[in-house]
């Protein structure tokens, strides 16, 4: 009997490789962002290597240092790196509390109502206090896409429709971490996993 050849496609699951452009934003395993500065790719022992500059809001930050190209799974488009700026400036406006803006001098000339806990509404949380919560609500060290569907399951936070929020809060965990130091509610437990810091508790 003759063997039958099919044709097999490989799985959708597969990671296609991923091609690097200088000045191109790109997303790591971990949910992280960085900023090629440089696509040509270098050996180092059976690895390949390529230049790249961690950010912080979309913006290159930092040195630039040679990472894993096997480290990447993603470009951001320039839709996706809009957003993702977009969702980074939300949360710094969340975090410097909803009194960022002036509060206007004249109110109307009608008597504030009294609020009573019946008819309070519940002040919007931010994506980091809502991560902070989860995390404090957890048993282990969480990754941020279990944090993001934590977070909208229990009803604490949903992301405004950003296409990776993911990386939006591990950006600005990584940005919380970086700026208040032994204050940081956050600590980096593992790649791409964060606790809560034990030290701030």
């Amino acid at each position: 009997m003759a063997k039958k050849t099919t044709t097999k496609t490989k799985p959708a699951t597969i990671q296609q490789p991923v091609t690097f452009k200088k000045g191109g934003f790109y997303q790591d395993l971990g949910g992280d962002l960085w900023f090629c500065t440089n696509a040509k790719q270098k050996k180092v022992g059976d690895d390949n290597v390529v230049t790249m500059q961690r950010t912080e809001d979309g913006q290159a930050v930092g040195d630039a240092t040679e990472e894993l190209v096997g480290s990447f799974n993603k470009q951001l488009s320039a839709a996706e790196l809009k957003e993702y700026r977009a969702v980074c400036q939300r949360e710094r406006d969340a975090e410097e509390g909803t009194g960022s803006k002036a509060a206007p001098t004249k109110r109307t000339t009608s008597k504030p109502k009294k609020v009573t806990p019946a008819n309070e509404q519940p002040k919007k949380m931010s994506a980091l206090d809502a991560a902070a919560k989860v995390l404090g609500e957890a048993t282990e060290p969480m990754a941020t896409k279990e944090m993001i569907d934590a977070m909208s399951a229990k009803g604490y936070w949903t992301s405004p429709g950003g296409q990776t929020p993911h990386a939006t809060l591990y950006a600005a965990i990584l940005r919380e971490i970086n700026t208040k130091g032994a204050d940081t509610r956050f600590a980096k437990t593992d790649r791409g996993r964060f606790g809560l810091n034990a030290a701030a508790k």
